[in-house]
């Protein structure tokens, strides 16, 4: 069910409830059954898990965020310019903090006239839109609380000449079907004048992307533990699970091979686990693991492939040489 108000300029969309309609029930409980068993990534980002990762990307040693900020400052204009678009749509928009660079370029060129912010979290997407209504008065404001696959179909044929960005390496977090969902998904949602700009890592140095995502694990404030565990503690309250958080240990493993980055949630004993809203009862050994997050890394030139399957065709791309975060736009 779809719900608008308007408040300081923003128009505000509530897409049903991210978390517990529908697909989103099926898509858990086929994770949580799987092995390894699995809890797809935007379970992690409830309102806590949201300012829990905020505090990771200010860690100086997890260099994606400050390598996809030096990326865009350095080619926005370009990107505004070759894609022509008059509207920011925002998917995963978070804080929202490095796409309005890319709004500050288009607002140059005399092109933004609209931004859409799309996010599970409704916080930090707020504060964001309301940013962005107070800087650009003219343009229209809009904010959409849901995931991608309610998202997509809604935006469908709601605008033209629009630039879709996905930043903060959201789209090496999608498991290769959840890639191919939501590539399905936003292919039809495009229309012939619409671009994407999506921001990924491309496969970095092991010992540069050990040290990123294992900052945050211990000290004074552990903010990676603290964020992994959390996921956990969402869904006891979204989904009237029984996790015993003290009965887990988080851990991360950069699997060189396969190019990814794991976060695991490790059982630390023999443990039953009950999620009430599903009906589901899960039995975990000692030592098994669940699998919380899982970044990708890309090759360019896979990844160029992997697009043009799904009708998109690179324009151009960029890449931010020191840490490998690559820009690229598609048509």
């Amino acid at each position: 069910m779809t719900s608008q108000s308007s408040e300081f300029d923003v128009i505000r969309v509530v897409l049903g409830s991210p978390h517990v309609v529908g697909g989103a029930e099926e898509e858990l409980r086929a994770g949580l059954a799987e092995r390894p068993r699995r809890i797809p990534h935007r379970y992690g980002y409830d309102a806590t898990g949201s300012a829990l990762f905020e505090e990771i990307t200010r860690l100086p040693a997890y260099y994606p965020p400050r390598s996809e900020r030096r990326l865009l400052r350095a080619h926005a204009d370009e990107m505004a310019v070759l894609s022509g678009a008059v509207e920011l749509v925002d998917l995963g928009a978070g804080t929202a903090e490095k796409s309005e660079i890319l709004a500050s370029a288009m607002d140059a060129h005399g092109l933004l006239r609209a931004y859409t912010g799309v996010d599970v979290s409704p916080g930090p997407m707020a504060a964001a839109a309301h940013r962005f209504a107070v800087r650009w008065p003219a343009a229209r404001i809009t904010t959409v609380h849901g995931d991608f696959a309610t998202a997509l179909p809604w935006l469908q044929g709601r605008g033209t000449g629009r630039l879709m960005v996905m930043l903060g390496g959201t789209f090496g977090c999608l498991a290769p079907p959840e890639r191919a969902d939501f590539l399905r998904a936003l292919r039809s949602c495009c229309g012939p004048r619409d671009h994407v700009l999506l921001c990924l890592d491309l496969y970095d140095p092991v010992d540069t992307v050990r040290r990123a995502y294992e900052a945050g694990c211990a000290g004074e404030r552990p903010v990676r533990r603290m964020f992994a565990l959390n996921t956990l503690a969402h869904l006891n309250s979204a989904y009237g699970a029984d996790f015993d958080p003290a009965c887990f240990e988080p851990t991360v493993v950069y699997d060189v091979p396969l190019r990814q980055v794991r976060g695991e949630i490790r059982s630390t004993a023999r443990q039953r686990v009950t999620v009430a809203r599903l009906a589901m009862t899960i039995d975990l050994v000692e030592d098994e693991m669940l699998l919380h997050d899982v970044i990708q890394k890309f090759e360019l030139r896979d990844l160029v492939g992997e697009l043009a399957s799904f009708g998109f065709r690179c324009r151009r791309h960029w890449v931010e040489e020191e840490f490998r975060c690559a820009a690229l736009l598609l048509s």
